[in-house]
């Protein structure tokens, strides 16, 4: 089985960070999921902002 989750990363104003998906991702490694790929890029002009998708695969036999 697969699935894929797309976490994003942007720092707000003073520093403060937002939920960027990666709990979700981390719970799921915690469970035995396996990441299988990522494939990153920035978000438009910004150097402090970005988004990647995490394909997880976890083996069902």
């Amino acid at each position: 089985m697969e699935k894929i989750i797309w976490v994003r990363s942007n720092i707000k104003a003073l520093g403060s960070k937002e939920d960027d998906g990666l709990d979700i991702v981390n719970k799921h490694l915690e469970e035995g999921w396996k990441v299988k790929h990522i494939s990153a890029c920035a978000v438009g002009d910004s150097i402090i902002s970005g988004q990647a998708y995490i394909v997880i695969e976890k083996d069902t036999n």
